[in-house]
């Protein structure tokens, strides 16, 4: 069997996950039309279309996997970190589509849901796309892309921060007690 680039796998990944969202969207479409959700479930405020599914999906995609070959690139542990990856991925798919369907039901745990991603921001590195990517492809189905990226970016970039604040603080401790 002709080993494949990670360019083709990312190029057909990219291209599988277009698929996936315009498989949706034709669903919608079918049983009563493309869906848009208002911004913060407030009807005064602006509603977004799913079709930017078509957009956002392949874009996020394409970018977690770039994300991937860069640290596959400069880590020597390249089969744990694609393992890795995709267990992230699937548990950001899982923690999205649990998120989701809490939300469509009108759960009063939603709140707790949403609060325990906050939590989980402090411990994992949620800005890694894997993450993103899954929590948006789960959330996708009841909410639709778009909100779900919104509120993925901030949490990945309170993560980022987070993590970024923490080495920093932790290499200054170090150097002081010089332990570097």
């Amino acid at each position: 069997m002709p080993a494949v680039s990670v360019n083709d796998r990312r190029f057909l990944l990219t291209l599988l996950a277009f698929g996936a969202e315009a498989g949706i969207l034709a669903w919608e479409y079918l049983n009563g039309g493309v869906r848009s959700h208002h911004l913060l479930a407030n009807p005064d405020l602006p509603a977004v279309s799913n079709w930017w599914g078509l957009l956002v999906i392949p874009l996020l995609t394409w970018w977690t996997l770039s994300q991937l070959r860069r640290r596959a690139e400069s880590s020597a542990a390249r089969s744990a970190n694609g393992f890795a990856a995709l267990v992230a991925f699937v548990c950001a798919l899982a923690y999205g589509l649990a998120l989701s369907l809490l939300f469509a039901q009108g759960s009063m745990l939603v709140d707790y849901a949403f609060f325990g991603l906050l939590a989980l921001a402090l411990v994992l590195r949620l800005w890694h796309g894997e993450y993103l990517l899954g929590f948006v492809f789960g959330m996708g189905f009841v909410i639709g892309p778009i909100l779900p990226g919104l509120f993925g970016a901030v949490i990945a970039l309170l993560s980022w921060a987070v993590h970024t604040v923490r080495r920093a603080l932790w290499r200054k401790v170090r150097s002081r007690r010089g332990l570097a």
